[in-house]
C-alpha cells in the first residue's frame, strides 16, 4: 500500500494552559486548646490543614477543621525534628508546608533544627532564628529589654543551689523563680524568705537553671500583653490585652483576657523588638506596677500566644499572616469585629460561668462579645470531647480519693503534740517559735498569748479551746500552729487558725529549710489526721491571696476541697520616698487636705508623734476612741498591751492631734522593715469640719517617710473606699474553708458555704454605701 503524503491530515489537539499551582498547606504541630486555635484560624482564612498530635483523646483532634491528623508516640514528638522530616513524605507532595508551633518547646526544637527543616517545609521565622532562640531563654530578657530602654525586675540566674544565697543578696522579696528553659516542671514559684526560696530550689534542681526575679506587686488585670506580627521588623497589624483572671493568679496561665486599648502598651512593645527585622508572630507581656509604670514580664516569640482565639475573635487573625509571610507574600491586615473577652475552659472550666453569675449578663466584663477556647457553633466536637474528658478526669480523681481515703497510712515519721495555751510553753518550744515567726508584728508568740488572754476576759464562761500543734519530722520541730478547737456536727471536731478582729493576718510557723510553704498546708492537715480523723472543718481568715494559692497548692496533694470566700481587703502604697508619694495621690486628696490645713492653721493645735508614750497620752487615744464614731472595745486590754509591747521594741508609732489642747484626732502606727502599718485611726466626731484624721494620717506619712525611711504603707484590711485616695494597691483577703474529704457531713457542709458566699456577694451587690473618708 503507498501513502500519499499529501493525504495525510495533522490534526493539532488545542494545548491546555498550565494548571495554577495548588496552594500551600499548614501542619500545625500539637493540638492542646492553643494549637486548636490556631487550626481555626487557619481554616476561617480558607488554608487546608494537617495536624501532628501524640494524644489521641485531645479534644482538638476531634476538629472538623483538619483534613487529617497524624498521631505519634512521645518520643516522636521528643525527638520533632526527624519526625518532621520523615513525615514530610506522607503529605502532598506537589504543596508547599507551612509550620506552626503550638508551644515554646517546638519553637526550640524547630528552630535548632532549622536547617534540616528547609528543604521540607516554611517557616515565617526562618530568617531570625538567632533573634527567636535568644529570646526563648529567660535568662537573657534583662539584657533585652534594658538595651532597648525598658524597666525589667531585678534578676538572678540560679544555676546551682549552694550560690543562690549569694546570688540573691539585697534582693527585695517576694522573689518569683522561673525556669530558664521553656515547659519544665513548674510554670512560677513564689518565695516570701530566703528559705523558702532555698527549699523551692531544692525541690525544683532538676529544672536548673533557674531565673530569680524580684516580684512586681500587682493582680491579674495589671497584666497587659501588646500583640504584633511583623514583617521584617515592620508592624503588619497590632493590638493589646489585659489579663482578667490566671492561675495561678498574677503570675500564672492567663485564664480571662479581653481585648483593650492602651497605646502605652503597644508602644512599649514595639521598642522591645526594635531593631531586631524579626517577622512573624510576637507578643510581649507587660506588668503595671502601682506606681504607674510598665516592667517587661516576657516574650513569646517564634508562635502566637495562648490567648490566640482572642485576637482572631476581635478581627487579628495572626496565624493566616503568618502563613503570607512564610510563602513570601505580603500579609494583610484584618478588619476590627470590636471588643472581645476570652475565657479558657482547659484550665478554668467555670470561668465563664462565674462571671456571668457575678455581673447577671450573658456578656460579662463590659459587654464585650465572649470566646472561648473549645466551643464553637460551627466546629462542636472539640466541645463534647473536653466535656467527656473533664468528666471522666473528675470521676477518676474522685474514685481515687475515696480509694486512698480508705486506706490513708498513718505517717510513723509525723509527730504531733497539741499545748494548751493558757499553759507556759517549755522553753525550748517557746524559743522555737520566736525564731520561725511568719510575721514579726501580727504572728509571734507573744501576739497570740494577748489574744487568748483577751479572749478569755472578754468571754470567760465560753469554754473555749485555744492550744498550740506542734509538729516533728526527726528530732526538732518543722511546723507549729495557734489553733481554737471548735464543736462540730455529730460530735465532729472543727479547727480555726487562731484569730479575732484584731488580726491582719494568719501564718504557720515553720521551718522553711525544711518546708516549703505549700506542703506546710499540707502537713498540717496531717497533723489534724493523727489529732482525730473525724475533723470536718479547718477555717483560716484573713488570708492573702498568696496564702491561698499556697494552701490550694498543698491541700491538692491530700486531695481535701477548699473554698476561698472574700472577706475584706487590704489597701498599701508604694513609693521610694515622699515626693513619689504625694505625687500618686489624686487631686480630690490633695485639696481636701489643703483646705482643711488651712482652716486648722486658723485655730490653735499641735501634732505629736511619740514612739514611747506617757500614761496621759496613751488616755488621750482613748479619750478620741470614746468621742469617735469607733464602736466600743470590748475591752482596753488588748490595745494597752500592744501599745508597751511595740513601745519597747521600738515598733509604735502614736500620733495625736491636739485642737486648743483638747485631743481631737489620734491614730496607732506600727513600723518595721521598711512598713508603716496604720493599725488603729479615730477623731472626734465634734471636730470633723477640721477633717483632723486626714491631716493626722497626712502628718504621719510625712513623719515615717522622713523619720523612718519607709518605702511601703499599709492600711491594713477593711474595704473601705476612701482608702483608695490614700494607697493604689488593693489587694482582696479570704476565708479558707478547708473541709475533710472523708467526714459524711463534707458534701453538705461544701454546698452551704458555697450557697452562703452567693447570697452574700448578692448583698454586697444590691446594698448602696455611703462611703466617707476618716476625717
Amino acid at each position: 500500500m503507498v501513502f500519499c503524503a499529501k493525504s495525510i491530515r495533522v490534526v493539532k489537539n488545542p494545548v491546555s494552559p498550565p494548571s495554577p499551582p495548588k496552594p500551600a498547606i499548614a501542619l500545625v504541630v500539637g493540638l492542646c486548646s492553643h494549637g486548636l486555635s490556631v487550626v481555626r484560624g487557619l481554616h476561617d482564612a480558607g488554608v487546608e490543614v494537617y495536624a501532628l498530635e501524640k494524644d489521641a483523646w485531645r479534644p482538638g483532634v476531634r476538629s472538623n477543621a483538619i483534613v487529617r491528623t497524624f498521631l505519634c508516640s512521645e518520643a516522636e514528638m521528643a525527638d520533632l525534628v526527624p519526625t518532621l522530616a520523615a513525615l514530610r513524605a506522607r503529605l502532598p507532595a506537589e504543596r508547599q508546608v507551612v509550620l506552626f508551633p503550638s508551644n515554646d518547646t517546638h519553637v526550640r526544637q524547630m528552630g535548632e533544627g532549622v536547617e534540616q527543616l528547609r528543604p521540607h517545609y516554611l517557616l515565617s521565622w526562618a530568617g531570625c532564628v538567632a533573634d527567636v532562640l535568644r529570646l526563648q531563654r529567660k535568662n537573657e530578657l534583662e539584657q533585652a529589654a534594658r538595651s532597648q530602654g525598658l524597666n525589667y525586675p531585678r534578676s538572678a540566674t540560679l544555676r546551682e543551689v549552694a550560690a543562690a544565697e549569694a546570688a540573691v543578696a539585697g534582693f527585695r522579696y517576694p522573689v518569683i523563680l522561673k525556669p530558664a528553659r521553656p515547659l519544665s516542671s513548674f510554670k512560677t514559684a513564689l518565695a516570701h524568705t530566703l528559705p523558702e526560696l532555698l527549699a523551692l530550689l531544692q525541690r525544683y534542681q532538676g529544672d536548673l537553671p533557674i531565673l530569680a526575679q524580684e516580684y512586681i506587686a500587682g493582680g491579674d488585670q495589671s497584666l497587659y500583653f501588646g500583640a504584633l506580627v511583623l514583617d521584617r521588623g515592620k508592624v503588619v497589624q497590632e493590638m493589646v490585652g489585659r489579663k482578667i483572671a490566671s492561675f495561678p493568679p498574677a503570675r500564672g496561665q492567663t485564664t480571662v483576657a479581653e481585648s483593650v486599648d492602651a497605646p502605652e502598651v503597644l508602644a512599649l512593645t514595639r521598642q522591645f523588638f526594635a531593631g531586631l527585622a524579626m517577622s512573624g508572630p510576637v507578643s510581649l507581656e507587660l506588668k503595671r506596677a502601682p506606681d504607674g509604670s510598665f516592667w517587661v514580664i516576657e516574650p513569646t516569640v517564634g508562635r502566637t500566644d495562648f490567648w490566640l482565639e482572642l485576637c482572631v475573635a476581635a478581627g487579628f487573625n495572626q496565624v493566616h499572616q503568618e502563613y503570607q509571610l512564610a510563602l513570601g507574600q505580603a500579609a494583610q491586615p484584618g478588619t476590627w469585629r470590636g471588643p472581645v473577652t476570652w475565657f479558657d475552659a482547659e484550665n478554668d472550666t467555670l470561668s465563664y460561668w462565674r462571671a456571668v453569675r457575678a455581673q447577671r449578663t450573658l456578656r460579662p466584663y463590659g459587654g464585650k462579645r465572649p470566646a472561648f477556647t473549645y466551643w464553637r457553633a460551627g466546629d462542636p466536637r472539640p466541645f463534647l470531647q473536653a466535656c467527656r474528658v473533664g468528666l471522666a478526669w473528675r470521676l477518676r480523681a474522685r474514685l481515687q480519693r475515696l480509694a486512698g481515703s480508705a486506706r490513708a497510712p498513718r505517717n510513723p515519721a509525723l509527730r504531733v503534740r497539741e499545748l494548751p495555751m493558757d499553759q507556759p510553753l517549755p522553753p525550748e518550744l517557746a524559743d522555737w517559735l520566736r525564731a520561725h515567726q511568719p510575721d514579726p508584728l501580727f504572728c509571734t508568740l507573744d501576739w497570740y498569748q494577748a489574744l487568748v488572754r483577751f479572749e478569755r476576759e472578754v468571754h470567760p464562761a465560753s469554754g473555749r479551746r485555744f492550744s498550740w500543734l506542734f509538729v516533728w519530722r526527726g528530732e526538732q520541730p518543722c511546723l507549729a500552729v495557734p489553733v481554737e478547737r471548735l464543736p462540730g456536727l455529730l460530735r465532729s471536731m472543727e479547727v480555726r487558725l487562731l484569730s479575732n478582729f484584731y488580726s491582719p493576718c494568719v501564718g504557720l510557723f515553720a521551718d522553711r529549710g525544711q518546708l516549703s510553704a505549700a506542703e506546710g498546708w499540707q502537713l498540717l492537715l496531717q497533723a489534724l489526721d493523727q489529732l482525730d480523723k473525724g475533723w470536718l472543718k479547718l477555717s483560716a481568715a484573713p488570708a492573702s491571696l498568696a496564702q491561698a494559692e499556697q494552701a490550694s497548692e498543698g491541700l491538692a496533694a491530700c486531695g481535701h476541697t477548699m473554698l476561698q470566700v472574700p472577706l475584706s481587703a487590704n489597701y498599701s502604697a508604694y513609693a521610694p520616698d515622699l515626693d513619689s508619694y504625694w505625687a500618686k495621690r489624686p487631686s480630690q486628696l490633695l485639696n481636701t487636705l489643703k483646705r482643711k490645713g488651712r482652716a486648722l492653721a486658723r485655730e490653735a493645735h499641735r501634732f505629736e508623734v511619740v514612739t514611747a508614750p506617757t500614761r496621759e497620752q496613751v488616755e488621750h487615744y482613748w479619750s478620741t476612741y470614746s468621742h469617735s464614731w469607733k464602736g466600743r472595745e470590748p475591752s482596753r486590754s488588748f490595745i494597752d498591751w500592744l501599745m508597751q509591747w511595740s513601745a519597747a521594741r521600738g515598733y509604735l508609732r502614736l500620733g495625736l492631734l491636739y485642737l486648743d489642747r483638747q485631743v481631737v484626732a489620734s491614730q496607732l502606727w506600727l513600723v518595721n522593715d521598711g512598713v508603716a502599718h496604720i493599725f488603729k485611726l479615730a477623731q472626734d466626731c465634734n471636730a470633723d469640719r477640721f477633717s483632723p484624721g486626714s491631716l493626722l494620717t497626712g502628718h504621719l506619712i510625712d513623719y515615717v517617710y522622713r523619720h523612718d525611711q519607709v518605702e511601703r504603707i499599709d492600711f491594713m484590711l477593711g474595704a473601705d473606699p476612701y482608702k483608695g485616695l490614700w494607697m493604689e494597691q488593693e489587694n482582696p483577703c479570704f476565708t479558707l474553708e478547708v473541709l475533710n474529704r472523708r467526714h459524711v457531713l463534707a458534701p453538705a457542709l461544701r454546698l452551704y458555704l458555697a450557697l452562703r458566699g452567693l447570697l452574700r456577694q448578692r448583698r454586697a451587690g444590691s446594698a448602696s454605701e455611703l462611703a466617707g473618708a476618716p476625717g
